[in-house]
């Protein structure tokens, strides 16, 4: 879900098929543009249950909260997962190395801890380079749209090496060979050519272009595939990551940090108090707040009312299914995504036990097989819901493409049962995520400047990293990690590389097309991106 899926990744292709019948279902889609235009409210109380969330390493954290809920914090973060996790380390991080008074940072989780999108993507740490590319010239010089791409790119080394620095082992982080399965000829021959532009402008990442004789031998797919391509990628357990970092972060900042779950963020008025001027009503009381940070991805609209019809939640589905038993052992190393016409899903799997069992496959897709083509997942924010079609799709198509190399399935000891659940990912109107400070005309609320002899405080503000295009794997963790750069207001400042954060100026590495400013908001339009994807 939260995986590669290409081009607007995930909900993009699917909108892409959505938007090829709009003629025959306006009403449809007029419907789709209501809900769009509405307030997203709260999450569900009862979503689907994901495989990555299933015997948590840190159980005391599932439903962490503080005995009292904190009157004051400096910064209210609104989510707990991977952009809120490191927006978080980020902040306590920088305050700690500048000697600036300690951040008072309160994490607000609706539900249980990183039980959004974060918690149920598919941990594919894997750009499509090509066709991002050749979508993101369509906005921007195609020297701005390589940076753009190596942002996504940066990621993979980041989270690798930050595992390894952090010792985070659980999360199983691993850089992985991952191919491209087209279905159709023409889709393969578009690509290949998207594949020889990208060359000209990233030269450093490296895609080779097999034949459908190729990927059969190194692959071992069928007939199906028409044609592949292959690259360096990676993958990991999305939850286990998030929750080691929160774990870490309590154990290092004890004083500064509060992880409130199941407590939900309904308001945010303006308060009295010039050192806290917001007042973020929750279900257990409100909390006086110098900062409000927005890292709900989908969910954002429904406290930033500018945001409503200019980022949306897109419900997406996953499984997590035992591998056939005439299915390659290769230890996790490999991951896939499968391309046909309008659709698309990605695949990665876990390594092998140390008994010698295979590791589940985590498959996404099927967004387009419903009774509307998708379109009645668009805008829609109902976790607990999942459809059949994508289910018996998503169960069914690595079969199609390996066979006879998939087989049956294997016995009940040999790696447990298959999972189905769903999730809401999330795109901008111009499919670029939104991270930074937020203009007061986009939420509708304006705090005064701060005074000018206050040296202890800076002006406080509402700040957002979310809508990160159906593909947080390779948007939120930077985005995140450099929001908390800028929230802290070192991002003139030439900083040190550390594990998780490159080093150098923020806008060094940091591309500034993902600034929510108010012209870009303002100008950002759902049609815009049904146009552009057609």
């Amino acid at each position: 879900m939260g995986a590669v899926i290409s081009g607007l990744v995930g909900a993009v292709k699917g909108v892409k098929s959505v938007i090829g019948v709009i003629r025959g279902l306006s009403a449809d889609y007029n419907e789709v543009l209501a809900r769009a235009n509405k307030s997203p409210g709260l999450p569900v109380a009862n979503p689907t249950v994901a495989f990555w969330q299933e015997d948590p390493p840190f159980p005391e954290l599932v439903d962490v909260r503080s005995a009292e809920l904190p009157q004051t914090a400096d910064i209210v973060i609104v989510g707990s997962g991977i952009a809120a996790a490191a927006i978080a380390r980020s902040v306590l991080h920088e305050s700690r190395r500048t000697g600036k008074p300690a951040r008072r940072v309160v994490i607000c989780e609706a539900r249980s801890l990183c039980s959004g999108a974060t918690g149920r993507n598919g941990g594919h740490i894997k750009p499509s380079a090509h066709e991002s590319f050749a979508r993101l010239c369509k906005r921007m010089s195609p020297q701005r749209a390589a940076e753009l791409i190596r942002f996504q790119l940066r990621h993979l080394d980041t989270f690798v090496e930050l595992c390894r620095a952090e010792h985070i082992d659980i999360a199983e982080c691993r850089e992985v060979e991952t191919a491209d399965f087209f279905l159709d000829d023409d889709d393969f021959s578009k690509a290949v050519g998207q594949v020889e532009e990208l060359r000209k402008w990233v030269p450093e990442h490296d895609v080779s272009v097999l034949t459908a004789a190729e990927a059969r031998e190194k692959f071992f797919v069928n007939e199906q595939v028409k044609g592949a391509l292959a690259y360096k990628a990676g993958a990991l357990w999305p939850y286990r990551f998030v929750t080691s970092i929160w774990n870490k972060l309590l154990s290092d900042f004890p004083k500064s940090l509060s992880l409130e779950t199941a407590m939900a963020v309904d308001g945010i008025e303006l308060g009295s108090a010039a050192d806290f001027p917001y007042a973020v009503s929750t279900s257990r009381g409100t909390i006086r707040a110098r900062h409000v940070v927005h890292a709900t991805n989908g969910f954002a609209p429904h406290l930033v009312p500018g945001l409503r019809g200019k980022a949306i939640g897109i419900l997406a589905q996953m499984s997590a299914q035992r591998p056939g038993r005439n299915f390659p052992d290769l230890d996790g190393r490999r991951s896939w995504s499968v391309i046909y016409g309008s659709g698309f899903d990605y695949a990665t799997q876990r390594p092998t036990s140390p008994a010698g069992v295979p590791g589940h496959v985590l498959l996404g897709g099927g967004f387009s097989l419903g009774p509307k083509q998708g379109m009645e997942n668009i805008a829609v924010y109902d976790d607990s819901k999942m459809g059949a079609l994508a289910n018996a799709h998503n169960l069914g198509i690595m079969a199609a493409i390996f066979e006879p190399n998939w087989g049956p399935p294997p016995t009940d000891d040999q790696g447990g049962k298959n999972y189905v659940w769903s999730g809401i990912v999330a795109i901008s109107a111009d499919a670029i995520p939104l991270v930074g400070k937020l203009d007061p005309r986009v939420v509708g609320r304006k705090v005064k400047p701060a005074r000018k002899t206050d040296s202890e405080h800076d002006d406080a503000a509402e700040w957002i990293a979310a809508a990160f295009v159906g593909d947080g794997m390779v948007w939120a963790w930077l985005s995140g990690t450099a929001l908390g750069v800028m929230i802290m207001g070192s991002d003139e400042e030439e900083l040190a590389a550390v594990p998780g954060r490159p080093g150098g100026k923020l806008y060094d590495w940091f591309p500034r097309e993902l600034l929510p400013t108010y012209k870009r908001v303002k100008k950002m339009d759902l049609m815009d991106l049904a146009e552009e994807i057609m």
